[in-house]
């Protein structure tokens, strides 16, 4: 939770929601208050967010606001197949605002349990550096287990195996690249049985940066 946000006379209870959700949950909606806690009557212009996964809607379609009066947006937030911790923003203008300067910025900060967990996501070697084999952590965080049915890659260039240490509960991916002269991308793409469609596809991603690239 975060502090009250007080901006151009609406005042918000919060302005940064976080949450838990249950593994298979597909969508959740969090509510935002609000008070006018100027002197003056303030309207809302509009509310946008950059993701289509987020929707929000002021109750009642009510925009103005006297002095004192007090409303409530809600923010409904489409988990598709998102994991881990997800924020996200929706900005709000009054009347009052520039077009470039929203007056509220609210954050949904969403976690969603990673039952099936790749660790890291991504692995990187330098160009023109060593070709070292690099490992990924394949990590089943459930009360069931959750096995690998398949795997592709996307660039010949990474070699990989896939280790199983325990069937259904941890795996090692190891990949080394064949040359790092170049850069390169890849994925690593891995099918599982699990019951949940947002862990039945999961993502390794390897790359040869360029020299001098963080």
């Amino acid at each position: 939770m975060a502090a009250a946000s007080a901006t151009a006379g609406l005042t918000f209870t919060q302005d940064r929601i976080a949450l838990t959700v249950a593994p298979d949950a597909k969508k959740v909606t969090v509510p935002y208050t609000f008070e006018n806690t100027s002197q003056q009557t303030i309207t809302i212009a509009r509310y946008d967010s950059a993701c289509s996964c987020l929707s929000a809607q002021v109750k009642g379609g009510k925009l103005a606001y006297k002095p004192g009066e007090k409303g409530e947006m809600k923010v409904e937030f489409e988990l598709k197949n998102f994991s881990g911790l997800v924020e996200k923003t929706v900005m709000l203008w009054t009347t009052e605002d520039a077009e470039d300067a929203p007056s509220s910025v609210l954050t949904v900060a969403i976690t969603i349990p990673k039952l099936f967990e790749v660790a890291p996501l991504t692995v990187f070697w330098d160009q023109n550096g060593t070709k070292e084999t690099k490992m990924f952590q394949l990590k089943v965080n459930h009360d069931k287990p959750i096995r690998i049915l398949s795997d592709t890659g996307t660039n010949a260039n990474f070699v990989y195996e896939i280790k199983t240490i325990r069937e259904g509960w941890e795996y090692e991916l190891s990949v080394t690249p064949k040359d790092v002269s170049t850069p390169a991308f890849g994925m690593i793409k891995l099918t599982t049985d699990a019951t949940i469609p947002r862990y039945k596809r999961q993502m390794a991603f390897v790359c040869i940066r360029r020299q001098g690239q963080k």
